[in-house]
């Protein structure tokens, strides 16, 4: 394990969250899949883009409609 991977293991689950969203340039599909998936709707909920995961619901087949 790299010190890096060390160190985001270390983090708390927030920290991470904000780690993968600020670094996602740089890293590849699966890299951000290995780390985002217990984290997932942390790191979109600070995208805070909400179209975002409608888009890819859609595009999947499902009906998304916003309740407000």
């Amino acid at each position: 394990m790299s010190k890096i991977e060390e160190a985001f293991r270390g983090l708390g689950r927030t920290e991470k969250a904000k780690f993968i969203s600020q670094n996602i340039d740089y890293a590849n599909a699966d890299a951000v899949a290995k780390y985002t998936s217990a984290y997932l709707f942390d790191v979109l909920n600070d995208i805070n883009d909400d179209e975002y995961v409608a888009t890819y619901l859609r595009e999947k087949g499902y009906k998304v409609m916003k309740v407000e």
